[in-house]
């Protein structure tokens, strides 16, 4: 399988989205082969603007996702990641932005305890904080 993080399943929703065809050709590409995967976790992020969150799982499977369960062994690594930056922030002087919550740190975890690859077009914090994990990101 191949996991996807929230800002590529919003990309391949949103027509309006310069990474939407980007986002869709990924999905397909990985339907076709490994499996393309969400977590609990990119579901929830992905509900928060949706105009009908209950309906959503049923639509992100019709377009080629498998719902997947997080591993608990990507809960400590998503703690100690998170620990660090919090580290890293306070050394700054800085404080976390909340819009970069403890979540998008159990994504890059559970692409590292399932040695996944992850399809993202936010990679600098998960190649910082999980490095081993193989990311595929659109090309610039």
């Amino acid at each position: 399988m191949i996991l996807f993080d929230t800002s590529v399943v919003i990309d391949a929703r949103d027509k309006g989205s310069p990474w939407h065809q980007w986002a869709k050709e990924q999905i397909s590409q990985a339907g076709s082969s490994e499996g393309a995967a969400i977590n609990s976790v990119v579901l929830a992020e992905a509900c928060v603007r949706a105009e009908r969150r209950d309906a959503l799982p049923a639509l992100l499977e019709q377009i080629g996702f498998t719902l997947i369960a997080l591993p608990l062994s990507s809960a400590v690594a998503a703690a100690e990641a998170y620990a660090t930056y919090l580290d890293r922030l306070k050394v700054e002087g800085k404080k976390p932005a909340s819009k970069i919550p403890l979540g998008d740190f159990f994504i890059g975890a559970h692409a590292q305890a399932e040695g996944m690859r992850l399809v993202t077009r936010d990679p600098d914090r998960v190649r910082t904080y999980f490095p081993k994990v193989e990311l595929i990101v659109p090309v610039e």
